[in-house]
């Protein structure tokens, strides 16, 4: 009988009571070793630091003491670029959604879903990188996987206003980026939406990597906000 694989994982919340329900409930589902844990940021990079074996994922808090979960991502990824992470979070704000991928995170999760959803992120980003759950629907996978919808399908003006819609601005703040109006920006979101079937930001933005439109930049910060632009023809 062929063994079950095994993810190593750390895991770094502040709420103790939370991240030992949270281990105990993983460790009860079986194929999950939670190797290290910590209640912060500095004490994650530390464990990792010293560790003589690393995780293969780290799950974070997004609100951390001493270092938040923004900076750790940060900082995972600049020392440790082949770790994955799973962000685990109360937040479903779609700014901190994009800021973690702009970072590099590799999925993001509601701390009001099931713990078997929380398995299944952790070998999906395991096997295949990326886990979004409802965040982002699974047609941006379809579309791009299949050459479905191609760059030219957009005008220069959508492609743009989607370029934006993966840097930390707001719709007001792209459309003074674009010297026009919100109602003009928000009518290009509605078109891109109309032609690629979604109905978020985070969708939109998936949809950009994938489509390698834009670049991911592990060098992220909160408040600095990027455009990685690639070419286009």
């Amino acid at each position: 009988m062929e063994q079950e694989l095994t993810i190593r994982v750390a895991f770094a919340d502040d709420h103790n009571l939370v991240r030992k329900g949270i281990i105990s409930m993983l460790r009860s589902l079986g194929g999950i070793d939670i190797v290290i844990e910590a209640d912060n940021g500095n004490e994650l990079i530390s464990k990792l630091t010293a560790a003589d074996r690393l995780p293969e994922i780290c799950i974070l808090d997004i609100s951390m003491p001493q270092m938040d979960g923004f900076a750790v991502l940060t900082e995972v990824k600049r020392r440790w670029p082949e770790m994955k992470v799973l962000v685990l979070t109360a937040f479903f704000w779609e700014i901190y959604i994009i800021r973690m991928m702009q970072a590099g995170a590799n999925g993001y999760l509601l701390k009001e879903c099931d713990i078997e959803e929380v398995k299944t992120a952790l070998f999906s980003i395991h096997n295949d990188g990326y886990y979004y759950s409802e965040c982002a629907n699974s047609t941006v996978f379809h579309l791009v996987n299949t050459k479905a919808i191609r760059l030219q399908t957009f005008t220069e003006n959508e492609i743009e206003v989607l370029k934006y819609c993966c840097t930390d601005l707001t719709y007001g703040e792209i459309a003074q980026q674009m010297h026009t109006t919100l109602r003009s920006v928000e009518g290009s979101r509605d078109r891109i939406f109309h032609k690629l079937n979604l109905n978020s930001r985070i969708a939109l933005v998936l949809f950009a990597i994938r489509s390698g439109l834009v670049t991911l930049d592990t060098n992220y910060y909160p408040g600095k906000t990027i455009i990685p632009f690639t070419k286009t023809k």
